[in-house]
């Protein structure tokens, strides 16, 4: 459906328009402006007088025109209001038309807009996913660092295993061939390293246990010499304890001999008293000798020395006298 277009010739500005309804007015301006080329000298009355005359008439024209003005723009007014209602009615009527048009195109485009930054999203997502995956791979390393030999061995048997898919990684396949070969590299290196450091503590363990094996045993040796040595001073108290034992027993005996020597020596020299008061008997030269060892005064040598003396001394009397 098409509408009729009405073309409109402009013609250049000129110095007035055309206007049938202005021609009175237009003509007596050619009139005015010769009347009243000269000023007036409103200094003097009949100047001032004349001045005003020629105000009331130059308005008067322009009264007239504005009056013509409006009466001739009325129906043009009018008509200006008719065109914009109808053009209103017709811009409405349009806009019913064109407004569900315009929403259905809104619409897609939004969801094409929706759907692209989905799509967007999508796509990070995946390609996130997709580095993650291939970090994944490297974080074998990191989770087997601080572990034993047997873990980091297990490790690395299962990274000699593992082959990257290249449905699964797509674009960063040739990524994820190079993180399984780092990481494969790695784990070998922390493998021999780790087995080398478990051995030198397992030696180092070793020798720990060795000295401290020894220690044990010296220790033991030297608890065994502290028993043997407390043992013997124990056995060397009590050898003692029985020798001082023994000793005030001895000399508890000698004091008890030497009582009785010295109460035999007493009855003896009572009994020589008595002796004196009689006859004279023989005297035993061997009696004094057992009167003491009976006291417990003389021990057994001193008595056979006594005795031997004694009797070498009787001896030599007898040599002597025969």
């Amino acid at each position: 459906m098409t509408e009729q277009t009405t073309h409109y010739q402009t013609e250049p500005m000129t110095e007035s328009l055309e206007i049938a309804e202005y021609r009175t007015t237009t003509a007596a301006l050619a009139l005015l402006r010769k009347k009243y080329a000269d000023p007036f000298d409103v200094t003097t009355n009949p100047g001032m007088t004349a001045a005003k005359a020629a105000r009331v008439e130059i308005r008067g024209y322009r009264a007239t025109l504005e009056k013509t003005r409006a009466e001739i723009k009325a129906p043009v007014l009018l008509r200006g209001q008719q065109i914009d209602a109808e053009a209103k009615r017709i811009n409405a009527a349009l806009l019913a038309i064109e407004e569900p048009i315009d929403a259905a195109i809104k619409a897609e485009e939004q969801r094409k807009v929706e759907e692209k930054a989905a799509q967007a999203r999508a796509e990070a997502a995946r390609v996130a996913a997709l580095a993650a995956r291939v970090h994944g791979i490297r974080e074998r390393v990191i989770a087997v660092a601080n572990q034993d030999a047997a873990a980091i061995r297990e490790a690395l048997a299962q990274a000699l295993a593992f082959e990257p898919d290249p449905d699964e990684f797509a674009e960063r396949w040739p990524d994820a061939m190079k993180a399984i070969t780092e990481t494969r590299r790695a784990l070998e290196t922390l493998r021999a390293e780790r087995e080398a450091r478990e051995k030198q503590q397992s030696e180092e363990n070793a020798r720990l246990q060795t000295q401290r094996e020894e220690l044990a045993r010296q220790q033991a040796e030297l608890n065994r010499k502290r028993a043997a040595d407390d043992a013997q001073r124990q056995v060397e108290r009590e050898e003692l304890a029985r020798l001082r034992a023994a000793e005030q027993a001895r000399q508890q005996d000698a004091e008890a001999r030497e009582r009785a020597g010295e109460d035999a020596r007493l009855q003896a020299e009572r009994t020589t008293k008595t002796a004196r008061t009689k006859k004279p008997a023989r005297i035993d030269p061997l009696a004094e000798i057992k009167d003491a060892l009976a006291a417990g005064t003389l021990t057994g040598p001193d008595a056979l020395d006594r005795a031997y003396r004694l009797g070498f001394a009787d001896g030599e009397q007898a040599r002597k006298a025969a």
